[in-house]
């Protein structure tokens, strides 16, 4: 766990809040100095621009996922499954608590390079572990037979649905944690059940 001042904390705890209700497009710097109770110079001692600030929260969030040890804990459970689902709601918190990462995620990754950097790295090492639990799964009896491509392809789907679909209930809605949940619901209805072996959960 990094060390940070207790300054730093709190810029940070209000730029998530701001971005959170309203998006981290409108919000400036002099907006979350003004929040913090801060003046714009000391906010620039810590933060050179709001891209490091949204890069420090984001590399929060994938802390908070390395903590919870899923996949070691999924592979380690006699009901991998019931583990997975209990994970999910885990994650479901996460990606509520920093929800504007999630919304945002298409506009952040065009427009922030270190975030797209960092973003594409983290994307590989999730479907490479997504792809190998499904490969477990399949060893232990769990889930059906399946060809390379359609493990990478039912992978890719898992990230992509869990990434993005916040971003795509924001266009025509607000987002709520009924719709963090109903992500979790997709996963599993078209992406978990009909690749059990017994075809239930």
């Amino acid at each position: 766990m990094k060390k940070e001042s207790i300054t730093k904390k709190k810029i940070k705890k209000q730029a998530l809040i701001l971005f959170n209700e309203n998006d981290a497009f409108s919000i400036s710097t002099n907006h979350i100095a003004v929040a913090t109770k801060i003046s714009s110079g000391n906010f620039y001692y810590h933060y050179k621009n709001k891209e490091d600030i949204i890069l420090d929260i984001y590399q929060d969030m994938i802390e908070k996922f390395e903590e919870l040890n899923s996949f070691e804990k999924i592979l380690n459970s006699k009901t991998p499954l019931e583990e997975l689902s209990n994970l999910y709601d885990l994650y479901l918190d996460i990606f509520w608590e920093y929800r504007f990462i999630m919304r945002d995620s298409s506009v952040l990754i065009c427009t922030l390079p270190k975030l797209k950097e960092i973003f594409i790295q983290r994307q590989n090492i999730r479907i490479a572990q997504i792809k190998g639990l499904i490969e477990y799964f399949i060893s232990k009896d769990i889930f059906r037979q399946m060809d390379e491509d359609e493990i990478l392809l039912c992978a890719k789907l898992n990230w992509f649905i869990s990434t993005y679909w916040q971003n795509y209930i924001s266009i025509n809605e607000e987002i709520t944690k009924e719709s963090f949940k109903e992500a979790k619901d997709v996963i599993f209805k078209i992406n978990i059940t009909p690749f059990l072996k017994n075809n239930n959960l």
